[in-house]
């Protein structure tokens, strides 16, 4: 089973639409895909047509706190062949402070996806736009564990080709250094993905693109700012089911690929 964690505490680098539609990417290849919203926000469980969990019953914030131990059916939902979802509830807001204080804290996510090797072939989480212990969770879930570890993941970094996410991504690297020497674990970054990109935009955009090109971490993928993107949010779903035969899905099929070169290329009908 692989882990992505779509991570960066910057919000607004499009982080929930590189979730959803490498998910759907993934599972347009025949892969069993969870996406994981651990976004108090939500905005993935809105996206995604999912519906919100209810509040002190089943749903992820009482799992994680072993609050909830009922069948894992009760949690996820089914958006598509080979594509489901965890999704949030109101207790994700209270989440956060109840985690802290608690032996192993950073690794309740861990717990809870581990056992679900041979379920899913693949996790994605939703990270949330937060330095906090949330966000460390996601990261974790996410390390590079042991080789023949049948359970294997890597980070991806959303950005946006601006100054302020340069900026950003600079604050982000330290507190990935700062967990990984606390948990002594170690952080795998596959990549970035450069979104909502328009060159039209001018200078800035185009000389921080080529500031991310230079960069030693890897640009994944460029996703222009295209109408499908929009326009498959606001349809509560996603650039697959909205737009399959869009420049902005060949995209996403192509950071599949190149996140996993094992995959099976997808036909498109």
């Amino acid at each position: 089973m692989r882990i992505y964690a779509i991570a960066n505490q910057k919000g607004g680098v499009g982080k929930t639409v590189d979730t959803i539609n490498l998910s759907a990417a993934l599972a347009e290849r025949g892969r069993r895909v969870l996406a994981v919203d651990l976004d108090p926000q939500g905005h993935l469980t809105d996206a995604i047509g999912a519906t919100a969990a209810p509040a002190g019953g089943a749903n992820l914030a009482r799992a994680l706190l072993g609050q909830w131990t009922g069948e894992l059916g009760e949690l996820v939902q089914q958006i598509d062949n080979g594509l489901f979802v965890v999704p949030t509830s109101d207790d994700m807001f209270l989440l956060e402070p109840q985690m802290y204080g608690r032996t192993g804290r950073e690794y309740l996510l861990s717990n809870f996806l581990e056992p679900l090797h041979g379920v899913f072939d693949d996790v994605v989480i939703d990270c949330p736009p937060s330095l906090g212990a949330l966000n460390d969770n996601g990261l974790a879930a996410a390390r590079r564990r042991p080789p023949g570890d049948p359970i294997q993941g890597t980070i991806v970094i959303p950005v946006q080709a601006e100054d302020s996410s340069v900026k950003a991504l600079r604050l982000f690297l330290r507190q990935m250094t700062t967990l990984q020497q606390g948990l002594k674990i170690q952080l795998e970054i596959a990549g970035l993905i450069v979104n909502m990109y328009d060159g039209r935009r001018g200078g800035i955009a185009t000389s921080t693109l080529a500031a991310f090109q230079k960069h030693q971490l890897d640009v994944l993928a460029v996703i222009k700012d295209k109408k499908e993107v929009r326009e498959a949010w606001r349809e509560h779903t996603t650039v697959f089911a909205y737009a399959p035969e869009s420049a902005t899905a060949e995209n996403f099929r192509a950071l599949a690929m190149r996140l996993d070169p094992t995959l099976v290329p997808a036909v498109v009908s």
